[in-house]
């Protein structure tokens, strides 16, 4: 017997992986940091002191996630991340899990 990766739902109805999450965040966040090594960003790129992004630049993330993976994510949750990885986190929880 195999174990079956862990997928969650999004508000739309698609269903993702933890991985697959993980992938198109990091793809928003190298779209929103032109001039950084593509390459070098992961899940623990801190956004504030890696990529220079200010606090208030880490709210650009909401259209593109609410876009691509049909999450709406709150404001203030938004302004307290500090690492890619806190936003794949945070994205991943919102979505619904599978029954």
């Amino acid at each position: 017997m195999t174990a079956r990766t862990p997928r969650r739902r999004d508000d739309r109805g698609h269903w993702w992986t933890g991985r697959g999450v993980e992938r198109a965040v990091i793809r928003i966040v190298r779209r929103l940091s032109p001039g950084f090594a593509r390459r070098r960003i992961g899940r623990k790129t801190r956004l504030h002191e890696d990529l220079g992004w200010d606090e208030w630049y880490v709210l650009r993330v909401a259209g593109p996630v609410r876009s691509t993976l049909h999450e709406t994510l709150d404001d203030r949750g938004l302004l307290s991340l500090r690492t890619v990885g806190d936003l794949v986190d945070r994205v991943w929880g919102a979505m619904d899990a599978a029954a």
